[in-house]
């Protein structure tokens, strides 16, 4: 079954390209700035502040990362969403077009399935755009942000 084939290179494809984009964005960009996040939680117990005072410093030293880190895994779920959606579709449109024969329909579903893993495959670099963009505006210095008075 050569769409069956070509349906698993396809998903082996789309896995690794997820894998390689998480991998560059977690060690180019994610550390790093998990790292100044780190440094400045330190820089709060260096300084002699209240106990509220000292989790306030601590609480706004991790918001970036923490930020950044919600802004990864809400784009990751968005994305497996959209697979399972796309994968719905393609179950919808075997059974719509009232495919009895088995060997046909999964025939038909993978031939679907191609279509959307190769539009998968082509989402990632605007996703990947988004996901950085949304580390740079969570690892903005604190003051710039929310404070009313940055220039938006």
């Amino acid at each position: 079954r050569d769409d069956d084939a070509m349906a698993q290179r396809l998903q082996a494809k789309l896995q690794s390209k997820v894998e390689e984009m998480l991998e560059e964005v977690e060690t180019a960009h994610m550390r790093p700035l998990r790292k100044t996040c780190y440094v400045a939680m330190a820089k709060c117990c260096d300084t002699p502040l209240s106990r509220d005072a000292f989790n306030a410093c601590l609480q706004r030293a991790s918001a970036p990362e923490e930020a950044a880190s919600q802004a990864v895994q809400q784009e990751m779920s968005q994305f497996q969403n959209r697979l399972q959606r796309a994968a719905m579709a393609c179950q919808d449109e075997v059974r719509d077009k009232g495919i009895s024969n088995p060997d046909r329909a999964n025939a038909h579903f993978d031939r679907c399935m191609c279509k959307e893993l190769d539009k998968h495959i082509a989402m990632l670099p605007p996703m990947n755009k988004r996901i950085l963009a949304a580390i740079n505006t969570a690892s903005r210095p604190a003051s710039s942000l929310g404070d009313g008075n940055s220039s938006h």
